[in-house]
């Protein structure tokens, strides 16, 4: 029986450590194989540890072109694989880990809330080899406002670099946001928006870092707009389709309230310049930030924001339309069946299918696919 709360803190330290031990098996493999240097380990698998971990390996000061990205990775995984135990220490020197706890309401007292945080950190820096000071840990909280773009002013240095993503790289700041810059959740998805945007015309709204903009313009697009209301990400997304090599004007980036930019957009001629290819919707949940004219909330407007996508599509176009909301109704009836020009609009429901393997079973994203007939 289990009589203190060192004795708790030690069983589940135990617990996440057998945990992290066998996910890290499996999942160091295929992140290599897929060319990714910073996954998700562990969401939550183990109920009383309400956390979610995430390990990323920064690249080298040194290396900032993908070019030189992909040749160092080549290298320096042929070298880990034939166990040089100087390539596997310098891996591990520039491994940070990123843990968020969840709100726990029922954890009154924040100092035992702490100690138990803290024994958590160390028993996943043990397993994944890490430097204590390699460790980040925040506190996720429901978004209220324009709390995810809000900056930590207590940053001491480090964690501030490049990862790689299936020959893409991104800055990555674990230290002054919530977030860190890159969704892993959606890497099948990028995936898929880069092998079919070839030529293309690209919209990407509520764009954050520009990720899906990067694999856009890697996989050949003509044009691609990303559309943000935050400056702060949205010069985190020039940044990342500059650190890529994609420069030019067929690279469109816009400060806008995306429900307005649609309104906008579907008022005007019905012209190619007016029109897309692709879009990629992925709203947040609900904001009340300043500079909305609205409270937008997903579960109420994601009917009208995809009616306005679909209206800004060419003959044969995809709309992407994701969510993290739990209650979300995603009713059908309340989209148009078939476009002003009489084409049918096929929708299907591709959650599985965009679900990286290091998300497998997870439940907090839908998506669904809606396609304009040609």
């Amino acid at each position: 029986m289990i009589t203190s709360e060192t004795e708790k803190n030690n069983y589940q330290a135990a617990l996440l450590k057998n945990r992290l031990t066998k996910r890290f098996k499996l999942l160091r493999k295929w992140a290599r194989k897929e060319q990714v240097t910073c996954y998700r380990i562990y969401d939550k698998d183990i109920p009383e540890i309400p956390l979610a971990i995430d390990l990323y390996t920064f690249l080298p000061e040194e290396i900032q072109t993908k070019q030189a990205a992909l040749a160092f990775t080549r290298q320096e995984e042929k070298a880990i694989s034939e166990n040089n135990a100087a390539a596997i220490a310098q891996a591990e020197d520039r491994r940070w880990l990123h843990l968020f706890l969840y709100e726990r309401p029922y954890e009154r007292d924040a100092q035992l809330e702490e100690a138990w945080l803290k024994k958590m950190a160390e028993a996943a820096r043990m397993i994944l080899h890490v430097q204590e000071s390699h460790v980040i840990t925040k506190l996720r909280k429901k978004q209220r406002g324009e709390n995810q773009y809000e900056k930590n002013t207590q940053v001491e240095g480090g964690g501030i670099g490049l990862v790689q993503e299936c020959g893409e790289i991104f800055k990555i700041n674990l230290r002054e946001y919530l977030d860190t810059g890159l969704f892993f959740d959606h890497r099948p998805l990028r995936k898929l928006v880069r092998a079919s945007s070839k030529g293309k015309r690209v919209l990407n709204l509520f764009c954050y870092t520009g990720s899906f903009s990067v694999y856009a313009a890697a996989g050949g697009a003509s044009f691609v707009e990303s559309v943000d209301l935050s400056n702060t990400y949205l010069s985190w997304a020039v940044e990342n389709m500059h650190q890529n090599n994609f420069f030019g004007d067929v690279y469109c980036f816009t400060r806008s309230d995306v429900c307005e930019f649609l309104a906008k957009k579907t008022a005007l001629p019905d012209e190619n310049e007016n029109r897309y290819d692709i879009i990629i919707l992925d709203p947040p949940t609900f904001s009340n930030s300043k500079a909305l004219k609205t409270i937008f909330d997903v579960n109420r407007d994601w009917a009208s924001l995809c009616s306005n996508c679909l209206e800004l599509l060419n003959a044969g176009g995809t709309l992407y339309f994701s969510t993290n909301s739990r209650k979300l109704i995603f009713d059908q009836e309340k989209l148009p069946q078939i476009t002003k020009k009489g084409k049918a609009i096929c929708i299907s429901d591709i959650t599985e299918e965009s679900l990286p393997e290091d998300f497998k079973g997870s439940k907090n994203r839908r998506c669904w696919k809606l396609q304009i007939a040609k």
